[in-house]
């Protein structure tokens, strides 16, 4: 069991704990390192509908990242493998008809994003030498 709710300035360095995380970054198309002030400062300038995951003891695990229709969930490396993020995503969808992601091919979460209905586009590009894959979700 999952909650969402909404990230708040007091999240920010739990947010940074996991985005800079070099295994988080990876898997991101911006792979940058970020300071708590440019974090400060881009929360600030563009308040985001982002989401803090708490687990079943109320603990942080994770966010989801939104932007518009686009989509992405960071796991903290702790708590990976251990189905925080599918939860998530069935949590989010819940109330959406639409959704997108990116995601490179080579990223064990394209299962994920296929078996929770994403289908992916021919629409790719590529970043740092690997297929960035565009992924589309429609409820039915």
């Amino acid at each position: 069991m999952i909650n969402l709710k909404p990230l708040t300035k007091e999240d920010l360095s739990f947010l940074l704990e996991v985005r800079n995380d070099e295994s988080t970054r990876r898997f991101l198309e911006n792979d940058s390192v970020f300071t708590i002030e440019e974090c400060d400062k881009w929360f600030t300038k563009t308040n985001p509908k982002w989401y803090i995951i708490l687990n079943e003891d109320n603990q942080k695990v994770g966010y989801i990242r939104t932007n518009g229709d686009e989509v992405g969930c960071d796991i903290h490396p702790d708590y990976r493998r251990k189905g925080y993020a599918r939860l998530s995503y069935i949590e989010y969808l819940k109330e959406k008809d639409y959704a997108t992601l990116w995601v490179f091919e080579d990223n064990f979460a394209l299962k994920l994003y296929e078996s929770l209905g994403f289908k992916p586009q021919e629409e790719y590009k590529m970043v740092r030498g690997r297929k960035y894959i565009y992924m589309i979700y429609k409820k039915m």
